[in-house]
C-alpha cells in the first residue's frame, strides 16, 4: 500500500450509499489501463472501486459475476449506476502475471499461462449472458486502424500480415470463428493473478463472453511477446494450452483482430 497514494473519499464525489459502504476507510489510488478510474478500499480485507461513465460498466458487473459464479473471478460487492457507473469488487488473492516474481521464470509462467486458460476455456458456459462475443470486433466500418507492429509481433505464429490488407481478410474469412467457449477478452499478463504459482483467477473481465478461443490465444501470444521481449515462449503457452485445439486459420483471424487499434 505505500506505493499507492492516498486520496480523499470526497474529491470521489460518490454516491451517499456508497459513501456509507466505504465507511471513513483509506482510499488509495489505484489505476490502470482498463480505462475506468480505479481506487483500492482498505477495509474488510480490501476492495476496488472501480468509477466510469454511467452505462459503461454493466456489462462489466454483468460478466465478473458470471466468472465469481465459477470461481473463475472475485464478487462483484456493489454496482450502482446513477450518474456514474460504480462497481465494487473483491480482490483476487496473489499478484498478476507481470510481477517480477513471474517473469523471472518465464518457461514456468508461459505454461501457467497457457494452462489457466484451457481451464477457463473448458468451463460449461451455456448460460453465459453474453452469446456472441465475437460480433462487435467483426461487425467494424472500414475507419478501424491495425497496428503493424503487433502484427509482427505474432507473426511467427499467424504468419506475415499487414495492417492496411487486415480488414479485407477478417471481412472475408469471419465466418470461421465460432462463439463456443467462454473467452476472456482480454487475456494478458496483467489480467491474471497468480499465489505463488498457482491460479487464483481473472481481472479485467469486461470483454469476456461466448466467443472463439483463438481471440485469447491471440493475446496471449501477443502479451507473451510484449512483457517477456522475446517470442520464443509462445509455443510453450500453446503446448501447455493444448496444440491439438488449434485451427491455424481461425488463429489467423484473431491475431488480426487482436491488432485493432
Amino acid at each position: 500500500m505505500e506505493q499507492r497514494k492516498q486520496i480523499d473519499t470526497a474529491t470521489l464525489s460518490l454516491p451517499d450509499e456508497l459513501t456509507q459502504w466505504i465507511n471513513n476507510a483509506p482510499v488509495y489510488e489505484s489505476s490502470g489501463l482498463s480505462g475506468a478510474r480505479t481506487v483500492f478500499i482498505d477495509r474488510d480485507g480490501g476492495a476496488y472501486l472501480k468509477i466510469a461513465d454511467r452505462g459503461k460498466l454493466s456489462r462489466s458487473s454483468q460478466m465478473q459475476t458470471y466468472f465469481a459464479k465459477h470461481k473463475l473471478s472475485s464478487p462483484v460487492l456493489r454496482y450502482l449506476s446513477s450518474d456514474r457507473d460504480y462497481m465494487i469488487t473483491a480482490p483476487v488473492k496473489g499478484d498478476d502475471g507481470t510481477s517480477e516474481k513471474f517473469l523471472a521464470q518465464p518457461e514456468r509462467l508461459s505454461e501457467v499461462f497457457g494452462q489457466a486458460l484451457r481451464l477457463l476455456h473448458e468451463v460449461d458456459a451455456s448460460d453465459c449472458p453474453v452469446k456472441d462475443a465475437m460480433q462487435s470486433l467483426t461487425q467494424m466500418t472500414d475507419n478501424v486502424h491495425f497496428l503493424q507492429a503487433h502484427l509482427d509481433d505474432i507473426a511467427e505464429y499467424i504468419g506475415a500480415a499487414r495492417a492496411d490488407t487486415a480488414l479485407d481478410e477478417i471481412k472475408a474469412k469471419s465466418g470461421l470463428l465460432r462463439n463456443d467457449v467462454l473467452i476472456h477478452g482480454d487475456y494478458c499478463l496483467p489480467n491474471i493473478m497468480l499465489n505463488d504459482w498457482k491460479f487464483e483467477g481473472f481481472v479485467d473481465v469486461a470483454d469476456g463472453g461466448l466467443g472463439d478461443r483463438h481471440y485469447d490465444l491471440a493475446w496471449g501470444l501477443w502479451t507473451l511477446n510484449w512483457n517477456l521481449k522475446s517470442s520464443k515462449y509462445g509455443r510453450r503457452f500453446i503446448d501447455a494450452y493444448g496444440r491439438d485445439c488449434i485451427d491455424q486459420d481461425r488463429l489467423r483471424i484473431c491475431g488480426l483482430l487482436s491488432a485493432i487499434e
